[in-house]
């Protein structure tokens, strides 16, 4: 078999059949931007819809002799054989590339399952004998190739134009290129790492440095780091702990970090594919630890930053609300260490709308106030009670705000607030374990008691807190308070996401961040595939987030059946398919037997 691409864009391709391989086939083509026509009796709903969008040429009929010579790429797949023998010997005749489907024999080409990841296209092939196995190879190094590399790769070709610029030898080029590859790719886990700026600049000025010195006879001194060549230090926002609420930037900050700096309530937005070499630094309180002293963290990214280290500072929410960014950057600033803030989604907006509660509302709440319980628990405090209280067009949102609770509430009451304003708490919003609780402003501290309200959690308190009961819209998914650990390369985490569910996704094996992810708050539900998978996450079994009430969702005897070997304690065997959607209802049926 001689491996080739093909560029399909505008080219005119045939699908003989309209079921659901043909579905497939058809997909394919459409990824590829191929004017596709379809011929068949009968067709699948997808195929329908495709032709009712107008992205396909539909024609529901059978196939007639001789049609298949026209196009550039033919492929047929009906369940009659010698249909598909009739489109292959009028294609082939004609010298057109055709393929039919499970037929081997009738094939001058064969289609590999292919990982895309942006302009990497990695294409697998068994020569059409065990099709089996390429599919489950490619789910496997689906795992490895990570998304990371679709923008490694534009990074990659400009990273090429611009040695083409630099009028260097062909020596010196290959040099950098694999300087560049060897230090943005890690041989072992196949991660993909954007370089920053200052550090394409090192690779460059070093290789095209001694290739010019080459050329002119000197002697070639490989330089080492630059002495006093700060590091960038970036403050991002993690978001308010749901690790797909991490903006874009931040998580392209941490992939490129070379340490990272962070709180306990930022630790869930880690990204759990991390390489193994960045260092990870908790500075946030833990049970019977008290947290780091804010001028040790300043210290700290100080001197990260001298080191030339590419420093990530991940701060729950937003670091310029209440989470002190504002001192580490003033800090960093007169250090003379290059620093970004990198903005996150603040928890003060997320967990009440998590809660169906909107912060603001047309004709109802058109001020919004931010403050942090601390500051209320002072004799001597900034905070306005007078001003807050009579102000029926706000909604007061508190931080931390679980100790200070029946303070507040009696400072409001105290000032004149009326004592039927609606009110509610909001613990660890956005993530697997939130939990609500609505009253009003004087039942609220009852209400939060009896509910076991625990920190960190907001107060809320206005007008529109009255919508939560009616837009509570994470509290009607099926899933909604589960957290789920899956790997990667599995179709079940957007569906799992849209039950509701607070999902984990990990590549095998285990980074370092993975394990912090996974600690940082408790799992519900672990779904396997293999064999090979219960035995990389048994390592994680037991620890702080993954205990004795844990399930585990077992596809397929083998995993179920070394689970068990293994001592699980919760293990159950799915019904649903590799890939099947199905998965998510038998989570939600069995959620909803236990709520």
């Amino acid at each position: 078999m001689f491996p080739v691409m093909l560029q399909l864009a505008g080219r005119r391709c045939l699908v003989v059949g309209g079921g659901g391989v043909a579905y497939r086939k058809i997909q394919g083509l459409l990824a590829e931007n191929a004017r596709v026509t379809v011929v068949a009796p009968e067709v699948v709903p997808g195929v329908a819809e495709l032709a009712r969008e107008g992205r396909i040429s539909l024609e529901r009929r059978s196939y007639a002799d001789g049609e298949a010579v026209t196009y550039a790429l033919v492929f047929a797949a009906t369940d009659d054989r010698s249909v598909n023998r009739r489109v292959f010997d009028d294609a082939s005749g004609a010298g057109v590339w055709v393929n039919v489907a499970d037929d081997p024999e009738l094939c001058t080409f064969h289609v590999p399952a292919v990982i895309r990841r942006g302009a990497l296209h990695l294409a697998l092939a068994s020569g059409g004998t065990a099709p089996f196995a390429v599919r489950r190879l490619r789910r496997l190094l689906q795992r490895w190739i990570g998304p990371e590399w679709g923008e490694w790769m534009e990074a990659a070709a400009r990273f090429r134009e611009r040695v083409r610029g630099l009028g260097v030898s062909s020596v010196c080029r290959e040099a950098l290129f694999d300087r560049y590859f060897e230090e943005t790719v890690d041989g072992e886990t196949l991660h993909a790492r954007v370089p920053a700026g200052p550090e394409e600049d090192r690779i460059v000025a070093r290789e095209a440095g001694e290739d010019r010195a080459y050329c002119n006879g000197e002697p070639v001194v490989r330089p080492g780091p630059v002495a006093g060549s700060p590091g960038l230090v970036s403050l991002v926002g993690a978001g308010p702990g749901n690790p797909g609420l991490l903006t874009l930037r931040g998580y392209r900050r941490l992939m490129a970090a070379d340490a990272v700096v962070y709180d306990r309530l930022a630790a869930p937005a880690l990204p759990c594919d991390l390489p193994q070499g960045v260092e990870l630094r908790c500075v946030g309180k833990t049970a019977g630890r008290h947290p780091v002293p804010q001028e040790e963290i300043n210290s700290m990214l100080i001197r990260l930053s001298r080191q030339g280290k590419r420093v990530v500072r991940l701060k729950g929410g937003d670091p310029f609300v209440f989470g002190r960014g504002g001192e580490e950057a003033e800090a960093l600033a007169a250090a003379g260490c290059p620093f970004e803030v990198v903005p996150g989604i603040t928890s003060g907006i997320a967990g009440p709308a998590w809660a169906g509660i909107p912060v603001t509302h047309r004709r109802e709440a058109v001020r919004v106030t931010l403050l942090t319980a601390h500051e209320c628990e002072k004799d001597r405090t900034q905070v306005r009670w007078d001003l807050l209280a009579q102000d029926p067009s706000s909604t007061l949102v508190a931080y931390m705000g679980v100790k200070a609770l029946p303070r507040i509430v009696g400072k409001l009451l105290e000032a004149g607030m009326d004592p039927e304003t609606p009110a509610a708490m909001v613990e660890r919003g956005t993530t697997g374990a939130q939990r609500s609780v609505v009253s009003t402003l004087s039942g609220l501290v009852e209400e939060a008691l009896r509910a076991g309200i625990r920190p960190p959690a907001l107060i809320v308190v206005g007008p529109t807190v009255r919508h939560a009961e009616r837009l509570d819209w994470a509290g009607r998914c099926p899933l909604v308070g589960r957290r789920i650990l899956v790997t990667r390369g599995t179709r079940w985490l957007e569906p799992l996401e849209r039950a509701g569910a607070e999902v984990v996704e990990v590549a095998l094996p285990l980074t370092p961040a993975a394990h912090v992810v996974l600690e940082a708050l408790p799992l519900s539900d672990v779904v396997v595939a293999s064999r090979e998978e219960v035995e990389a996450l048994d390592v994680v079994r037991g620890g702080e987030g993954w205990g004795p009430e844990v399930t585990a969702w077992c596809i397929g005897g083998g995993p179920w059946q070394r689970a068990r070997e293994l001592g699980w304690d919760r293990v159950e065997r799915a019904e649903s398919q590799v890939g099947s959607d199905e998965l998510v209802e038998e989570l939600a049926a069995a959620h909803a037997r236990h709520a």
